[in-house]
C-alpha cells in the first residue's frame, strides 16, 4: 500500500485530527513548502484530495498565511497546498544522511545511480532500474546521496503534481536519454533545496492580529466587523419608524465609513459568555474560509460595559483563544484582548 492509498485508508481519522504518526513508525514525510524549501512532517498531518495534490494540515505560523479552504474548512485548521517530496526509508548513506524516496542515490557495489522509490507497501526501498529495480537489501557496500529529483519544478505543481515527473533519472536507460554524469549533475542542483523554473509568489498576508488604532488597518480588502443584537419591533408604537430593532455595540466605528461591513449577532441569554460563544465561533469559521479578506473587529468594551473585573471574571478573552492558537491572521482584534489573552494564558485567573 503506497502513501496515497494509506492516506485514503485513514482519511477520516486524519480529518478528525487523531494522532497517527505511529502508523508509519514516526517516519518523516518530506514536502516542498510554498516558499520552495524542503520541510518535514509525520503521517496524519496531510492528505491528498486527489492523487496529484497534497494538502498540509497545520497551525504553523509560517504556513497559515498560505491557507486555502479545503476539506477541513469546517474547522479552524489551515490547509496548505504543498508538493509531496518523499518518505523516509529508514536507511542512511555513507555520510549518515537520511535517504528519502525521490532522492537520487548511487549504490556503490553495483555502480548504479537512480531515483529511490518503493515498489509496494512502503516496506522495501529500491533504486528504479531498467527492467527491474535494485533492492536496498542487495546493496552491501552502502549508498551515497547525489541529490534529489526535485529540479525543474513549476509553481503549477502545487495545484497538480505528476509523480512521474520526478522519475527523469530513469531516462538514462533510454536511447538518447541522460548519461549517469548528467543525472548526478542535475540531482546536485536540487540537493539542499528544490529548483524551480519560475519564481514563486510569497504571500503577503497580515502579520498583526491586534490593534490600537483601527484606521491603521483600513487598507486592502477589508471589512469592518461589529457585534450587534436584534430586538422585535412593535409597529403599533408611534416612534417605531425611528427604531430599526438593532443595537450595535461598537466603540470606534469609523465616522463616515461606507465600505464593507460584517456583523456578529449575539445570542439572547442572561449569561454573557453564552451570548458570545456560538456567534463568535461561527464568525471565526467564516473569516477562516475567506483568508484573503481582512476582518477588523471594532472595540466593544464601553458599549457592553465590560470593565476589567468583568472581563477577568467572565473570561471574555478565552473565547478568542482559537484566533491565537490556530494563527488566524486575517482577524484584527482590539489590543486589550491580546493583553487579557496573555495574562490569562500565562498567569491564569485568581
Amino acid at each position: 500500500m503506497g502513501i496515497f492509498d494509506l492516506t485514503r485508508k485513514y482519511q477520516q481519522d486524519i480529518y478528525d485530527r487523531k494522532p497517527l504518526a505511529s502508523v508509519l513508525s514516526n517516519r518523516k514525510i518530506r514536502f516542498i513548502n510554498p516558499e520552495g524549501k524542503f520541510d518535514y512532517t509525520t503521517f496524519g498531518n496531510f492528505y491528498f484530495p486527489t492523487p496529484n495534490k497534497m494538502m498540509l494540515i497545520t497551525t504553523d505560523d509560517e504556513y497559515t498565511r498560505y491557507h486555502k479552504p479545503d476539506q477541513l474548512s469546517n474547522t479552524l485548521w489551515s490547509t496548505v497546498p504543498v508538493i509531496f517530496a518523499g518518505v523516509s526509508t529508514g536507511w542512511e548513506d555513507d555520510t549518515r544522511r537520511e535517504i528519502y524516496t525521490g532522492d537520487i542515490v548511487t549504490a556503490k557495489n553495483r555502480r548504479m545511480t537512480s531515483v529511490v522509490r518503493y515498489l509496494s507497501h512502503l516496506e522495501q526501498p529500491s533504486l528504479a532500474g531498467d527492467n527491474c529495480d535494485l533492492l536496498f537489501t542487495d546493496c552491501k557496500e552502502g549508498f551515497h546521496i547525489e541529490g534529489t529529483s526535485f529540479c525543474d519544478l513549476t509553481s503549477e505543481m502545487f495545484k497538480f503534481m505528476d509523480i512521474h515527473d520526478f522519475m527523469w533519472a530513469t531516462g538514462q536507460y533510454c536511447q538518447g536519454g541522460y548519461s549517469v554524469e548528467e543525472v548526478i549533475l542535475k540531482a546536485r542542483s536540487s540537493s539542499d533545496r528544490p529548483r524551480f523554473r519560475d519564481t514563486l509568489k510569497i504571500e503577503e498576508r497580515y502579520s498583526a492580529i491586534y490593534m490600537d488604532d483601527l484606521s491603521e488597518f483600513m487598507k486592502g480588502d477589508f471589512e469592518i466587523v461589529f457585534f450587534c443584537e436584534t430586538f422585535p419591533v412593535d409597529f403599533s408604537e408611534e416612534l417605531s419608524d425611528e427604531y430599526d430593532g438593532v443595537d450595535v455595540y461598537s466603540d470606534n466605528y469609523p465616522e463616515g465609513y461606507e465600505g464593507k461591513t460584517h456583523f456578529i449577532e449575539l445570542k439572547k441569554s442572561d449569561d454573557l459568555i453564552e451570548r458570545f460563544r456560538e456567534p463568535l465561533h461561527d464568525f471565526m469559521l467564516y473569516a477562516h474560509q475567506h483568508p484573503k479578506t481582512k476582518f477588523i473587529l471594532c472595540d466593544f468594551v464601553k458599549a457592553l460595559k465590560l470593565n476589567f473585573y468583568k472581563r477577568k471574571k467572565d473570561g471574555i478573552a478565552e473565547l478568542f483563544y482559537p484566533i491565537f492558537d490556530y494563527c488566524i491572521k486575517n482577524i484584527i482584534l482590539p489590543s486589550w484582548l491580546l493583553i487579557d489573552y496573555v495574562s490569562f494564558k500565562c498567569v491564569g485567573r485568581d
